[in-house]
């Protein structure tokens, strides 16, 4: 019955299937006339903000020419390649380990350590497969549907030991008079069944929210660096009301990771209603 109900919801226009999505995930029906909480705050975006940036900072390429021009190129994570297409052989023939993705969407991401036996041809048909896929068009995320699909490939940034580092999100408020208020979200035991989520504000206080994950840690983890990455944030965010800037901290060098838009496309699992109401009202 739940199969077919989604079938039928389709044939509705784009802003009543959010609505009734975001009821039947958010647990309330949405405003969109006057939106206040965040969640509700993001699905207005995704109906009716149509920036140009969306479109050129989400693109997993055009983004670092972005960068480039507000903090500089030393925070680009090295680009080993970018083309129309990827082949077995472009794969095999660099040295290093590295990451491949399609610029025009989210979650199409994968990783090579050359030490591992790889399957070079189940990569390409992944990657080719991805090239054709309109990730905008399923998550209404209009500015994803405008990207030019490319792929890309960067060097693999590795943490202790070879692991995948940890990446720190900046939730950033730019607000009429006001300093932006920043947010930095950090999560604790990544890819694992415990993993938690905690919030701190710019002085190292913890805030209260869970999003997603519970947020257990009581205090913020020593980062270096990190009066940087909060000045590297806040310059990266200042064309926007509210962007969740991305950035990772290796070996004492700070690298850029994402703008992200709309966090969760917009249905974010807050604790409890409250919570994501209050979140909304740093969101001018």
């Amino acid at each position: 019955m739940k199969q077919i109900l989604k079938k039928l919801l389709l044939l509705f226009p784009i802003k009543i299937q959010i609505f009734f999505n975001f009821r039947a995930r958010n647990g309330y029906f949405p405003n969109f006339k006057k939106p206040k909480s965040y969640n509700e705050k993001v699905q207005f975006r995704k109906l009716f903000d149509n920036n140009p940036l969306f479109v050129t900072c989400s693109d997993k390429y055009k983004v670092r020419g972005y960068v480039e021009a507000k903090v500089g190129k030393d925070y680009l994570i090295p680009l080993l390649y970018v083309g129309e297409n990827i082949s077995e052989k472009v794969l095999r023939n660099i040295e290093k380990n590295f990451v491949v993705k399609t610029t025009h969407d989210s979650g199409t991401v994968i990783i090579i350590k050359k030490n591992d036996e790889v399957d070079y041809k189940f990569v390409v048909d992944s990657i080719t497969k991805s090239l054709g896929y309109d990730f905008g068009k399923l998550v209404h995320e209009p500015w994803y549907s405008k990207i030019e699909p490319k792929v890309i490939i960067e060097e693999m940034l590795q943490g202790e030991n070879g692991s995948v580092p940890n990446d720190y999100k900046f939730h950033v408020f730019n607000r009429k008079n006001e300093s932006p208020k920043v947010i930095l979200g950090v999560d604790f035991d990544r890819f694992t069944k415990n993993q938690s989520r905690s919030f701190f504000d710019e002085s190292g206080r913890q805030l209260d929210f869970e999003i997603d994950y519970p947020n257990l840690k009581k205090e913020r983890p020593n980062i270096d660096n990190l009066d940087e990455m909060f000045r590297i944030a806040k310059a990266l965010s200042e064309d926007f009301d509210y962007v969740r800037v991305d950035l990772y901290s290796v070996n004492n060098k700070i690298y850029f990771g994402e703008l992200t838009f709309a966090m969760a496309s917009g249905f974010a699992i807050f604790r409890t209603k409250e919570q994501d109401f209050e979140f909304g009202k740093f969101w001018e």
